[in-house]
Parts: C-alpha cells; structure tokens; sequence
C-alpha cells in the first residue's frame, strides 16, 4: 500500500448503460480458479465520492478506491481482474434494487449509508469514510435554532428530498415528530434535491455533507443549519447476499495498518473533496 502513489492506474473502465433489470460479475471463486475475470460496478453520482470530470470522464473516491482494491486483488493474488462500470448514475434508489437482486461480483457504489435494515438486503464492505447529513435552507431562512422550533420557523418552507434515501426518512421525522403540518415535495434524485435548493428561497432540505461542500466549491449559498446535523454514519460499498468477494474487500481495507489509515486513502480524499472539505469534516467529527 505504501508503494500505491508510484504505481499507475492500470484499470480502464468501461461504461455501460444497462437496461436489465439485474447485473452479473465472476464470483470471486470463478477468478481465484480461472485466474482471470470481470467484476461489475454500478454507482450513483455524488459530488467528491462518484461524479463525471470536465472530459465526461466518472472519477471520485470512489471510483479511486475500488481501482486500488482491484490492484491490491492483481497483484497479491496474481490474477488479472477488470472493472466494468454500468448504468447512468442518476437514480440512488434504481442501483440499489438492481445490486440487491443481482449476484456474485456485482458492487453499488456512491453515498450509501450502512444501515442494519440493508444488511438484510445487502452485504457491505467495511466502510471507507464517516457522513454527516446536513439541513440546509438558502441564507435568507433564519436559522433554526431547536427542532421544536421547526413550525415557527420553517412554517412558510417546503421540505425537498429524494424518494427512497435515509434523507426523504430523515424529513418524515422532523414531520412526523416536529411538523405534521410540513410540506414535502418528493423528487427522483438527490442531485435534483440539490439543484432545487441551491435555487428555491422557500425550501429545506437534508442533504449529504458531499452536496454541501459542493455548494461551497461552486459558490453557491446554502445555510447550514446545525441543529439538525445527523453525524456518526458510515458509507460503504454494497454487494448482493450471495458474493463472495467480502473476505477480500475485508482484506484490502485490513492490510498494511489499514487502508483508511494510508497516505493514498488521505491523498484520494484531499483530491476530491479538497483542503476545506477535509477541515469540515474533522470539525464536524469532533
């Protein structure tokens, strides 16, 4: 792993956009035998963890771990695995249905949260980096200083949130334990979400730590508003219940001290989510 940040990046991947219902990859036992084979990875866009470069070209830390992982695989194990990437990365709730009811070495990358109700649905790699969901409203909300106040303050708002993410549940409990009177506008996508609330005066929203620093990046204004902060969450990558690929995505995040604790991992996140990113992380953390 300390030799990582010398080595080039060998993987080419290959997009395709899919309209089967589920996807297919080798079992870790047909490579380990064959020597050879093809992993399938499908993803969701999120600013910093899966997005597309100027060229159109899909980077991120995700993307960045999973071509680590996959060396580590080549090179300690001395078979020759490849990388297809598949679907459009638009729709969170569409990759995961399709990982779920998918096989073998099939992998859903992007911002998902390890939860125990998807550990019934879904195996997790071990996870690659602490989330915090954010509420935020454009600067001219006042801020919201107790969730009790939510009503009062929030009264004249309408909440925004993705269909089928922990946020669209995070808002039904502010609803359901803060507002039952709240307004919420249902879209398909989390990027939707953050498009709408980077423009709508009279909208709220929760929303990954990744979108807000995308805002930051971009200029956009965005209130935070901390009482809300949700920290303590981990995102990993997900497979179906039937793969065999986990004991060695274990093994890489074990190896050499730890692949979190490694000068590539600290170099990966710096290069996607920048110096300021980092810094709201650790603040948030504390």
């Amino acid at each position: 792993m300390k030799n990582a940040l010398l080595l080039p990046i060998l993987l080419v991947l290959t997009i395709t956009f899919s309209i089967a219902q589920n996807y297919s990859g080798d079992s870790w036992s047909s490579v380990k035998s064959q020597g050879k084979g093809t992993i399938t990875v499908a993803y969701v866009e999120t600013p910093g963890f899966i997005y597309k470069d100027q060229s159109g070209k899909v980077t991120g830390i995700c993307i960045d771990i999973i071509n680590d992982f996959v060396r580590y695989i080549n090179e300690t194990k001395k078979v020759d695995v490849e990388v297809k990437l598949v679907g459009d990365g638009t729709n969170f709730r569409g990759m995961y249905e399709k990982v779920k009811n998918s096989s073998e070495g099939v992998f859903g990358l992007g911002n998902i949260t390890i939860t125990d109700d998807r550990k019934k649905e879904v195996k997790f790699s071990p996870p690659f980096i602490n989330n915090f969901a954010i509420l935020i409203s454009q600067p001219n909300v006042p801020t919201l200083l107790k969730l009790e106040d939510l009503p009062k303050t929030f009264g004249n708002l309408t909440a925004f949130t993705a269909k089928g993410t922990l946020n669209e549940k995070r808002i039904d409990d502010l609803k359901r334990k803060y507002f039952p009177d709240m307004k919420i506008n249902l879209l398909a996508t989390s990027q939707e979400t953050f498009e709408k609330i980077t423009s709508e005066p009279n909208g709220f929203a929760y929303l990954d730590v990744a979108f807000y620093l995308e805002a930051m990046k971009e200029r956009k204004s965005l209130k935070r508003h901390p009482v809300g902060d949700i920290a303590a969450e981990q995102f990993g990558f997900i497979m179906p219940l039937n793969s065999d690929w986990f004991p060695m995505l274990d093994e890489f995040f074990k190896a050499n001290g730890g692949y979190t604790n490694s000068p590539q991992y600290k170099n990966i996140l710096t290069t996607h989510l920048g110096l300021t990113g980092l810094k709201l992380l650790k603040s948030m953390a504390k």
